[in-house]
């Protein structure tokens, strides 16, 4: 369902009344101008449907933060990566952190060589004692890239600002291609472990007015659930790591590998990367392989009950995650958490129960939720899901259907849009198709907005606490930053 607005109070009229109606605002972005005007898209989700409001514009957008506190966040990415202009509303850099040589998400050539770099700001807290400590974009391990600032009162934090954008690559931008090529594989990399997610949502948009076969839809849902449960089984483990609970991390690690190689045999990828495509499934999987994965999982589910155990039965472990890093209900609702996250603080959303895309309207499911909204109330939530996982995999196995498991599909032109419950929460792909070319294509990571909970959950914790509540957040910096 759409709605063309022609003003700027019709646009902010009717956002106000989609959230009146129990609307929840799932992104805003802007495509390129076309006769000298922008299309600005506010995107609703509500009784298990998208609704658009969109509206065209010379460059000024009225902002929805009166409404909305969280849809600043998409308009300071608005303004800054296709150059429109937020009405009454700050629009400091959010992930590009450049000026000069243009704008990244227009179509005009960026001057790359009159680009100057916009400095990382300082943080507001200060005074007598007050110290900033700066860690990051280089890491220690293997991970991504992304800075932290620090405001701090002997080992108490005051202040937290990420700075991040580190890993843009210009997705968005490379998507821009004839509709007919498959771009499955780029749409994978957006972020590495949540590569079924971001394909199923491609393919989804690409497949609109297309009849899937049942047989694909259940695979590619068996795989959405493998993809969650390494997911959720290595951010458990990395708890224990960043804890020093040593015996259990290292049960976690080995939980987690087994899962890894059990994706391997399924999709010859450990990450399940090239298996899902518009149409289908890129090949099938034999019976013998499905039953072998449904013993498989049985046997895991015993050993993740025991590291359960193993961890809710420490009291030291119990002393470090209980009241650490406490994301407060209300904060969450105001920075639009999604996922684990939101559902940790007492925000009840899951894309597979609301919009049962796939083969998730036929399965039967619970949707685990805590309001603690603690490491300790994170690690439960992703402990319910991963047994709602074991049972969604075993239920798709149990109701396989034989049949073939890919068709052709090829968009007419049109605004799609998928919505997806990735493993770190609400997933949002978007197209608008012009002339047999995708004109826009638009990307909403759940790590997103759930970054911002990390500037309200850290202050009050000791600076030791960061890495354990990061790791509670399990966030991804490449689907942030595109």
């Amino acid at each position: 369902m759409e709605t063309n607005c022609t003003t700027h109070d019709d646009y902010i009229a009717e956002c106000d009344a989609l959230r009146r109606m129990g609307g929840r605002l799932m992104t805003v972005f802007a495509e390129e101008p076309v006769d000298g005007m922008y299309t600005v898209n506010a995107l609703f989700a509500g009784d298990g449907e998208v609704f658009r409001v969109h509206f065209d514009t010379e460059g000024d957008v009225p902002s929805l933060t009166g409404i909305v506190p969280y849809a600043g966040c998409h308009e300071r990415m608005m303004a800054e990566m296709s150059g429109v202009t937020i009405d009454g509303a700050v629009s400091a850099p959010i992930v590009y952190r450049r000026r000069g040589g243009g704008h990244p998400l227009r179509k005009s050539p960026c001057d790359i060589g009159s680009e100057e770099r916009i400095p990382l700001p300082k943080n507001s807290t200060a005074g007598d004692g007050v110290f900033e400590i700066p860690v990051g974009p280089v890491h220690a391990g293997i991970i991504e890239p992304g800075h932290f600032r620090f405001s701090v009162a002997g080992e108490t934090v005051l202040e937290l600002n990420p700075s991040l954008g580190y890993t843009h690559r210009g997705v968005e931008r490379l998507l821009e291609l004839p509709v007919g090529e498959d771009k499955s594989r780029l749409v994978e990399r957006i972020s590495g472990d949540t590569c079924v997610a971001n394909s199923i949502a491609y393919a989804e948009m690409m497949e609109s007015g297309s009849s899937i076969p049942r047989r694909a839809v259940r695979i590619r849902t068996m795989l959405a659930e493998m993809e969650r449960l390494y997911n959720h089984i290595g951010a458990v483990s990395g708890i224990c790591t960043d804890t020093a609970f040593s015996v259990p991390s290292a049960i976690g690690g080995g939980i987690m590998e087994k899962v890894l190689r059990m994706n391997l045999t399924l999709t010859h990828h450990r990450q399940l990367m090239n298996a899902v495509v518009p149409g289908g499934i890129r090949w099938d999987i034999g019976e013998s392989t499905l039953r072998d994965l449904d013993d498989f999982l049985i046997g895991l589910k015993f050993e993740v009950d025991a590291l359960e155990e193993m961890m809710m039965e420490s009291p030291s472990l119990q002393d470090r995650m209980e009241t650490t890093g406490r994301l407060e209900p209300s904060v969450a609702r105001d920075i639009g958490a999604t996922g684990p996250i939101g559902r940790a603080s007492g925000v009840p959303v899951d894309c597979r129960r609301e919009f049962g895309y796939e083969a998730y309207g036929d399965l039967g499911m619970n949707m685990p939720v805590q309001t603690g909204g603690d490491v300790l109330a994170r690690t439960k939530v992703r402990f319910a899901e991963i047994t709602e996982s074991f049972s969604l995999i075993h239920q798709c196995i149990q109701n396989m259907e034989p049949g073939e498991t890919r068709v052709h599909v090829e968009p007419e032109d049109g605004f799609y849009c998928s919505v997806v419950e990735a493993p770190r929460g609400e997933l949002v792909h978007s197209m608008h198709v012009r002339d047999g070319r995708i004109w826009r294509y638009h990307v909403c990571d759940p790590s997103f907005r759930n970054w911002f909970g990390m500037c309200h959950a850290v202050p009050g914790n000791v600076v030791p606490d960061f890495p354990l509540i990061n790791k509670s957040f399990g966030l991804s910096y490449s689907g942030n930053d595109l």
